[in-house]
């Protein structure tokens, strides 16, 4: 996410690790206001604290899991949801 100063890494088996400023949580699809318990697939959200002055917190169209240990998966987007903006999160291969 562009709107992001921090990142988040792979390495592998499709599970993203952010940075210490970043947690990623998801909500449930059919109501934004209810958030979803760890490994449950929703909609993802992000607050990232190292946005200063900035935007610090971003309800995405995307589909995951967030899991206890701060890791996170990307599944796919939310059906209608418009294409928008440029996703680095690239899984490295070792």
């Amino acid at each position: 996410m562009t709107e992001l100063l921090s990142q988040a890494y792979s390495q592998g088996k499709g599970l993203f690790y952010p940075s210490s400023t970043m947690r990623v949580s998801t909500r449930d699809i059919t109501d934004p206001l209810s958030a979803l318990g760890w490994g449950k697939t929703g909609a993802i959200n992000i607050i990232d604290l190292a946005n200063l002055d900035t935007t610090s917190f971003i309800a995405t169209d995307d589909l995951g899991k967030a899991y206890p240990d701060g890791a996170f998966e990307i599944l796919g987007r939310l059906d209608y949801s418009d294409l928008r903006g440029c996703n680095l999160l690239i899984e490295k291969n070792l």
